[in-house]
């Protein structure tokens, strides 16, 4: 029961986010990604105009590729769509950064307002 109460909540709660995210129309992403306990490498998920977690995002391939399907796919699941992204934020590696074959750039050729900003936070 109190498993059951604890998880609607939860869909209560990022029912709200997402509908928040909804009003405010454009939006900026912020991703990143850790291995769980289980060496399951998982993605993390903010939208912002204000920072928001929202999930967890299991991620099959850590490569660009992997990370430019998964990260439109999760936003789309939410009801939110990649062409309201006006900023892409991530850290500093190559695979996110890479001014030629990065996640970055290949985001931003389905939406180039999309800009890409690089987290100082890592």
């Amino acid at each position: 029961m109190q498993n059951e109460i604890i998880s609607l909540l939860t869909y209560a709660v990022r029912d709200k986010i997402i509908n928040e995210i909804k009003e405010a129309k454009y939006v900026g992403i912020l991703f990143d990604s850790t291995p769980d306990m289980s060496h399951t490498e998982q993605l993390t998920g903010n939208a912002k105009v204000k920072e928001t977690f929202i999930k967890f995002v299991e991620l099959d391939k850590k490569n660009a590729a992997g990370y430019e399907e998964i990260i439109p796919r999760s936003l789309e699941e939410d009801g939110l769509n990649f062409l309201d992204c006006r900023s892409q934020m991530y850290d500093n590696a190559a695979v996110m950064s890479g001014s030629i074959n990065g996640v970055q750039t290949r985001l931003r050729e389905n939406s180039p307002k999309a800009l890409f900003i690089i987290c100082d936070n890592h």
